[in-house]
Formats: C-alpha cells, sequence, structure tokens
C-alpha cells in the first residue's frame, strides 16, 4: 500500500487555563475547551488539527466536537492524503454543522500532507511569506485593569491592541483612553462582537475621534444579522467596518460584497475550515475588501497554522492571532516560531504547521 495511507489516528479533548478570564460582551471564559485529532501515515508521519470551540458565538459544544471528530477519525483510517481535496470535499458535508471540527479535520490533513513533502504549511499557499505580527487584545474589564495590561505588553514590544468593547459606551470609554495612555503611539482595533446598534456604534467612534482615539478598523459593531447596520456604519465612517459573525459562511461574504455592506471581513479557520476560509480570501481581494485573520480561542498548533495560511496568501490588513498568549501552562511542542512580541516566525517553520501535542 502507499505510504500516504493513514494507518492510525488519535483524538482527544484539549484543555488549559488561561492567565486570565478571556471575557467578551457575549461572554467569559477562564480556560480554553477544545479538542485535537492527528492521523498518522503508513509513512510514519503525523498531522494534528485543533478544533477550537467557542460555544457561546457559535453553539458548538466539546463533547459534541470531540464525538465529532472521533467519527471522523474512523471514517479517514484507510484514506490516502494524497487525495486531501476529494477528502476535503467530503468533510464539508459531514461536518457542515460542527465546523470547528471539520477545521481540525483539514488542518490535520494539510499538516501530515506538508509533512510528508517536507515543507511548511504555507507554501501550499504562496511563495513568499508575508509577514505576521499579531495585535494583544484587550478584554472586557476594569479601567485599571486595562492600563496595566496595556503597560505590560507595551514594554514586551506589542504595537496594536484590539479592545473589547460591549459592556456600555461609558467603561468602553474610559477602558480604551487607559489603553491609549498606557500605550501611547501604539495602533487601536475595536470589537463589538455585536454588541451595539449602528447609531450608538456611529456615535461612539465619533466621540473617539474628539478625543484623540483614531480605531484602525471596528470589528462586528452590530448583531451578525444586522446588515443593514454594517452598511449604514460602513457608508458613514472612514475607517474598514469589519463583519465577522456576520460572515459564517462563504455565502455570507458573497452577499455582504453583493450589497456593499462591509468594508472588511475577519476570516477564521474555526468558523469556516481551510477550503471556504481560501474562498473567502479569494472573494474579497476580488472585491476589494479588507481582510483579517483571527482566531477563537487557540494554542500554537491552531495559530500558527491560521498564519501560515494568512502568510502563504498574503494580502491581510490585520493580524488578530494572539490566544496563545493567554494560555497559562504549556500544551503544544515546537520551535519557537512564536516571537515573545507576537511576531509569527514563519521562516523558522521547516514542515507542516510547526507545532504538535506535548504529550501524544
Amino acid at each position: 500500500m502507499k505510504d500516504t495511507i493513514i494507518i492510525n489516528t488519535a483524538v482527544r479533548m484539549l484543555n488549559a487555563e488561561l492567565f486570565q478570564p478571556f471575557t467578551i460582551s457575549s461572554g467569559s471564559h477562564k480556560a480554553l475547551e477544545n479538542a485535537l485529532l492527528g492521523v498518522q501515515t503508513r509513512e510514519g508521519i503525523w498531522g494534528w488539527g485543533e478544533a477550537a470551540v467557542a460555544p457561546h458565538i457559535t453553539g458548538e459544544t466539546q463533547k459534541t466536537t470531540y464525538l465529532n471528530l472521533a467519527r471522523t477519525a474512523e471514517w479517514l483510517k484507510g484514506r490516502d492524503i494524497a487525495d486531501y481535496m476529494k477528502l476535503f470535499v467530503r468533510l464539508e458535508g459531514t461536518l457542515e454543522s460542527n465546523r470547528a471540527a471539520l477545521a481540525a479535520s483539514q488542518m490535520a490533513l494539510s499538516d501530515a500532507l506538508a509533512r510528508t513533502l517536507k515543507i511548511p504549511l504555507w507554501r501550499l499557499y504562496g511563495v513568499k511569506p508575508a509577514p505576521v505580527r499579531t495585535d494583544i487584545t484587550v478584554v472586557i474589564g476594569a479601567e485599571a485593569q486595562a492600563y496595566e495590561f496595556a503597560a505590560r505588553w507595551r514594554r514586551r514590544g506589542f504595537s496594536i491592541f484590539k479592545i473589547k468593547t460591549g459592556s456600555d459606551t461609558d467603561s468602553d470609554l474610559r477602558r480604551i483612553l487607559a489603553v491609549k495612555k498606557a500605550a501611547p503611539g501604539a495602533r487601536i482595533y475595536l470589537d463589538f462582537n455585536g454588541a451595539y446598534d449602528a447609531r450608538t456604534a456611529e456615535r461612539f467612534v465619533k466621540l473617539l475621534g474628539q478625543k484623540g482615539v483614531r480605531p484602525l478598523v471596528i470589528e462586528q459593531p452590530v448583531a451578525k444579522d444586522d446588515d443593514e447596520g454594517l452598511g449604514y456604519l460602513s457608508r458613514r465612517l472612514k475607517i474598514p467596518v469589519c463583519a465577522d459573525e456576520s460572515a459564517s459562511t462563504v455565502s455570507d461574504v458573497v452577499r455582504l460584497i453583493k450589497k456593499k455592506r462591509v468594508t472588511a471581513v475577519n476570516i477564521k479557520l474555526a468558523k469556516l475550515g481551510l477550503l471556504r476560509a481560501r474562498e473567502v480570501w479569494a472573494l474579497a481581494r476580488a472585491a476589494g475588501v479588507k481582510l483579517m485573520i483571527g482566531e477563537m480561542l487557540e494554542t500554537e498548533l491552531a495559530s500558527a497554522c491560521a498564519a501560515q495560511f494568512a502568510s502563504g496568501l498574503g494580502g491581510f490588513d490585520f493580524i488578530d492571532l494572539d490566544a496563545p498568549f493567554f494560555i497559562k501552562q504549556k500544551v503544544m511542542k515546537g520551535g519557537r516560531h512564536i516571537l515573545a512580541n507576537g511576531t509569527y516566525d514563519i521562516k523558522s517553520i521547516k514542515t507542516g504547521i510547526g507545532y504538535m501535542p506535548a504529550q501524544r
């Protein structure tokens, strides 16, 4: 039989504590609760994928995702990773309602494929790696906490702060101004996670301007089904308005672009999978819409996969791949591909994604 046949698989829960609660307008997490899929070829090569579960956003659960990955693992035994595209398409259908599991499955196959070909993952998407340097997220919390957090990470070399908003306009304003004071000259992104309405978001952005704060992008300012609100803000504001929760499918992105509702789109592998993410990238580029690469709560494994996806394709305006910096314990092993200042050292990755579980 071929060396590229899958002869063994592994599925496991992945739990890790965070340094601090990750609080946004739609929920809060004290720990990462994901799942892993591993596939091994006859040649002895392992490929790994991570399912990032976000119940408060997608409705997926760790248990259901684990069970779906277990079924997928059994189905993959005896399949040939050389037929990866056929496997991708089949998985698109069977895991349609569990996109985190879909992303993990396509990620594991891609990692195994790249390792088999002895190339880094980004080479599957391009010929020259583009630079990737992430922001760091300031979660919803007290003003003093935001100031201390921003000052600490500014000292580490971070120059972009993504501030979660949506508690209320007064506390959001105080927190943003605290970050500005703690990290003067730093760039700011705002992520509302759908917590405001269009008029409130417009007034808030104008108020920030009066205070000397001009965010480079505002992400999902209104509810995910409020296309009209997105369109209103895209017309009224001179900064990019980025769809995240509103852009969960390829058809969502086609609709938003066709109706000129947004000026930027956030691609997350966990909500699209690798195949659809590539199509969203192509649609956005063709339409002149700006791009963000983002993630859920993910370890170095999924984060490095997303970073290589973005680096190989290029054309990403905003990078939001900071989740590994919030994880307390070491759960992945690999090279030091993610530097302390948020830079992904793409060129140092020799084969595959560059990370695998610390304990197999």
